[in-house]
Order: structure tokens, then C-alpha cells, then sequence
């Protein structure tokens, strides 16, 4: 069980360095030179894939307890960035047997990790979803939206190709006890190809007209804005509100596939653009996803939506500018100069100090520190 006293600056702080690490650590650097393909996209696109794997599991009569996912979400995100780093899965088995390493070694020393950075309540309260079926159907989302990738990196031509897509099918096909799996593991299935359409995501900048330094994309944004929701509900709610904003957060711009989006100025500077473009969003994700997803999970995720636009929708977009600035604080360690960075920052500040959002410590705690850190960092010359 959760308790409030768990979370404080120094998880929040330990949280936010993690993100920026997923941000950095790249992908297939054995194919390609691409920052697009980082761990915090994956990890934003591998909860896309465990919540729609999850809801055919529970669709099939299975049993799901869903308060487990985020629990796995941030073990995952510490044991990436401090643990396995990039070393693939078989490389590491190999190691491990030569040097008789149990297997559980590894999530021993996360746990240590994790409660160093944190504290060893927090380190407990996420260690809940390891060895759980949960755990498992996440397992096999994350090698489906592997295959995805590799699939639209290409390279098809190359015997490395073919291997590491042998690879990926043997891993995928150890998890076909779970329902669903050999049908969103289909290349030819509606599923595969709606995931192969969301991953354009990652090519999609947040800061594209500014001197960003990391690539920030919406994929990776929907995971920060995940952790950040599922953390306030916790603070504001329980664990199964967490639970539910955590999905929130991961499917909150999953329209912009299909839509882009408008910079903030002209999205609210121009009276009646905002609410046109939420009724064109709801409208594309009705043709182009919702209506080619299975209609139990289509009715489940269209229901979340609406929750985050009424009754979550304090709670969530503070969370999404959290993530904002979390964001321009990234750029702000890489040796951006640009005043923007620090001016995204002040303008939510802004709105914190009229009221027009409420954070509660310690997530204005961590806020101030974004905003001290960016104007000691940025001074404007003019």
C-alpha cells in the first residue's frame, strides 16, 4: 500500500533524471544513428501496447490487476538506465551462464538502486509488479513493439536483419500462452499495423522551431506526462485513480498520429481553434483507431479519454506541463541558450501563481527547482 510519505523531492528528483537518461539512451545503434529511436519513446510506446494487450487479456474473461502496470513502468524505467543499459537480452543470458550469475541477480541490484535514489518504501511499493502475470503480458507487449521498430527501420537486406528478426519472433512466440499476443504479433493484423502508424510518433519534436539539443518527441512525452499523472493521483487519490491517470497520461496526444498539433499561442490565441481541433481529434481516433481495435477496448480507452477531459483534467494537464518542464530542464543540462526553454518554465509559473492550476509539494517543490535551475542557466542577453 501507497503511502504519501513515500514521495518527496528526492524521488520526484531521482524520477526526473531517469527521464532525461531513457532520452539519451538510444536504440539499434548496431543499424542506425537515429536519437528518435531512444528508451523513453519505447517505454511510452510499450504501455500503448501492454494497456491494448491487456484489455484483449481481460476481454477473454482473464483477470487483470491494472494497479500493477505503473509499479512495472518505473522498475522498468531505473533497471533500463542503471541496470541493463542497452546489452541485449541474449548476450546477457550468455554472460550469465558463463559466469553461473542467477538471473535474479539483476533485479536485486535495481531494487538496491532504487532505493538508494529513492528510498527502500518506494523501492518496495514498485517492486509489487515483478513476478506477476501483468509483468509478463508488459514482457511481451514491449518484444511486439521491438519487432514493430525493427520492422520500420528497415535494412531488410542485411543477414543482421534477419537474425534480430528471428530473434524478436522466437522471444515473441515463448508468450503465446497470453491471449492475444499471436494476434497483435500478426505483421498482416490490424493491431500491428495501427502500432506501425503510432510509431511515427517519435518523429514528431516538440521544440522543432527552437535550438532544442535532445530530441524530445511526443512518443517519449506520453510516458514523463504517464509517471507524472500517475504520481499526483497517488498523492491526491489512490492507487487505482493513479492507475487509471497513468493511462491517461500514455494515451493523452495519442491523436497528434493523426492530427499534428498547433503550437500553444496559436492553439489558444485563435478563438475557436482549440475546441475545433478537439472535436477533429475525437474524430480521427473514432475512424482511424477506435474503429479498428477490438470494441471492448475501444469502449474501455474512449470512457478514460473522457475522464481526462472532465473530472482528471486538473490533475492531468498539470502533469503534462510537469513533463514541459522536464523537458526544457533537459535541454537546459544539454547547453541549450535559447530563453525559450526558461520562458516555457515562467509561463506555467505564471499559472500556478494565478491559480489556474494546483500542484501540491512535493510536485511544486520540483517545479521551483526547474525554474531556478533554467534562469541560472539562461540569462538573457538582449
Amino acid at each position: 500500500m501507497f503511502r504519501k510519505e513515500y514521495l518527496n523531492l528526492k524521488v520526484l528528483k531521482a524520477l526526473n533524471e531517469i527521464f532525461k537518461r531513457l532520452n539519451c539512451l538510444r536504440r539499434w545503434t548496431s543499424f542506425i544513428k537515429d536519437d528518435t529511436f531512444n528508451e523513453l519513446a519505447k517505454q511510452g510506446f510499450n504501455f500503448i501496447a501492454t494497456y491494448l494487450l491487456a484489455s484483449y487479456v481481460e476481454e477473454k474473461g482473464e483477470t487483470i490487476h491494472w494497479e500493477r502496470f505503473p509499479k512495472i513502468a518505473l522498475y522498468r524505467a531505473f533497471q533500463k538506465v542503471y541496470v541493463n543499459f542497452d546489452t541485449p537480452e541474449p548476450i546477457n543470458t550468455q554472460v550469465c551462464k558463463i559466469g553461473k550469475i542467477r538471473k535474479d541477480a539483476f533485479d536485486e541490484k535495481t531494487k538496491e538502486y532504487i532505493s538508494n535514489l529513492t528510498n527502500p518504501q518506494f523501492a518496495d511499493f514498485i517492486c509489487e509488479g515483478l513476478n506477476t502475470y501483468e509483468a509478463e503480458i508488459y514482457k511481451a507487449a514491449t518484444k511486439i513493439i521491438s519487432k514493430v521498430e525493427l520492422f520500420e527501420i528497415g535494412k531488410k537486406d542485411t543477414q543482421e536483419y534477419t537474425d534480430k528478426m528471428f530473434e524478436i519472433q522466437e522471444s515473441i512466440e515463448k508468450f503465446y500462452y497470453i491471449p492475444g499476443v499471436k494476434t497483435f504479433n500478426n505483421m498482416h493484423g490490424t493491431y500491428f499495423k495501427r502500432f506501425l502508424k503510432i510509431s511515427k510518433l517519435r518523429n514528431q519534436n516538440r521544440w522543432s522551431v527552437y535550438p532544442y539539443l535532445l530530441n524530445c518527441s511526443v512518443l517519449g512525452h506520453l510516458f514523463d506526462t504517464a509517471v507524472f499523472s500517475y504520481l499526483i493521483g497517488l498523492q491526491e487519490f489512490d492507487e487505482k485513480t493513479a492507475t487509471k491517470m497513468f493511462f491517461m497520461g500514455i494515451f493523452h496526444d495519442l491523436a497528434e498520429v493523426w492530427t499534428t498539433d498547433y503550437p500553444s499561442p496559436i492553439k489558444y490565441g485563435i478563438p475557436g481553434l482549440k475546441k475545433a481541433l478537439d472535436i477533429f481529434e475525437k474524430l480521427m481516433l473514432k475512424e482511424h483507431f477506435f474503429s479498428k481495435i477490438s470494441p471492448y477496448a475501444a469502449k474501455q480507452l474512449e470512457d478514460l479519454l473522457k475522464e481526462k477531459e472532465t473530472t482528471y483534467y486538473q490533475w492531468i494537464k498539470p502533469a503534462d506541463m510537469l513533463a514541459a518542464d522536464s523537458e526544457c530542464w533537459r535541454q537546459c543540462r544539454a547547453g541549450t541558450r535559447d530563453p525559450y526553454f526558461k520562458k516555457a518554465i515562467e509561463k506555467f509559473d505564471n499559472q500556478l501563481s494565478e491559480n489556474v492550476y494546483v500542484l501540491s509539494a512535493p510536485f511544486q517543490e520540483l517545479h521551483d527547482y526547474y525554474l531556478r535551475y533554467a534562469r541560472f542557466a539562461i540569462q538573457d542577453i538582449e
